[in-house]
C-alpha cells in the first residue's frame, strides 16, 4: 500500500496521484543530489512510489524526464505565435514568443535553472536536445513561414529558426552561470539576443 499526505501527516493508504510533474521534480532532486549519470530509472520510480512500468508510461526515458513535458510547451508556443497580430513586425513578436515559452513561477526558478544546467551540460541530454530543439524550430519556422508566404523549408523561415534557437541557447548559458540570475534577467537576455533578427 502507499501513503497519503494529510494535514495530520502520512496515513496508510491510497497511494497519492502521479503527474509528469511529480516525477520530474523527484528526478531533478535526485539528479542534483547524485548526478545524472548515477542515478537510474529505478530509483525515479522508487523515489516517486510508482513502478518503473508506470513511470515509462509517462516517459520513454531517462533523458526524456529532464525535458518534463515539452511538447505540450510546443503546442501552447505555436497558439501563442499564431495569435499574433499580422501588423506586429517579425523581430518583436518573435521577442515576445521566446519570453512567454521561457516565462514560469517565480517560485520555480532555481528548479528551473537546475534544469537548464542539466540540458546544457550533460552528454546524453545534449544529444536528446536534438529531437526536442527540432520540433522547437519547426514550430518558429512555420510562423516566419507564414508571415513571408515561403516554405517552411525555405531560407529566411528556416535561418530565422536557426538563430532564435541560437540565441534562446545562449541566453540561458548566460543566465544559468550568473549566481541568482531571476526571471527578469533571463527575458532581458532573450529581447537583447532577438536584436539581431531582421
Amino acid at each position: 500500500m502507499g501513503i497519503v499526505e494529510t494535514a495530520e501527516g502520512r496515513v496508510p493508504g491510497r497511494r497519492p496521484s502521479t503527474t509528469h510533474a511529480t516525477i520530474v521534480g523527484v528526478a531533478l532532486d535526485l539528479f542534483a543530489r547524485n548526478g545524472y549519470e548515477a542515478t537510474s530509472v529505478d530509483q525515479i520510480a522508487e523515489a516517486a512510489d510508482i513502478s518503473r512500468r508506470t513511470l515509462f508510461r509517462y516517459f520513454p526515458g531517462k533523458a526524456a524526464i529532464a525535458w518534463g513535458e515539452f511538447d505540450v510547451q510546443i503546442d501552447g508556443m505555436r497558439r501563442r505565435l499564431a495569435d499574433i497580430p499580422a501588423e506586429t513586425p517579425l523581430r518583436e513578436a518573435l521577442a515576445d514568443a521566446l519570453v512567454a515559452f521561457n516565462t514560469f513561477p517565480d517560485s520555480e526558478t532555481e528548479v528551473h535553472r537546475r534544469r537548464m544546467r542539466l540540458l546544457l551540460s550533460v552528454d546524453e541530454l545534449r544529444a536528446h536536445s536534438t529531437l526536442m530543439y527540432a520540433d522547437w524550430s519547426s514550430a518558429v519556422a512555420e510562423f516566419v513561414a507564414a508571415r513571408s508566404g515561403e516554405s517552411e523549408e525555405g531560407l529566411l523561415p528556416a535561418a530565422v529558426a536557426h538563430a532564435a534557437l541560437g540565441i534562446a541557447l545562449s541566453a540561458y548559458r548566460l543566465w544559468v552561470a550568473e549566481p541568482d540570475a531571476d526571471q527578469p534577467r533571463l527575458h532581458a537576455l532573450l529581447r537583447e539576443g532577438t536584436q539581431i533578427l531582421a
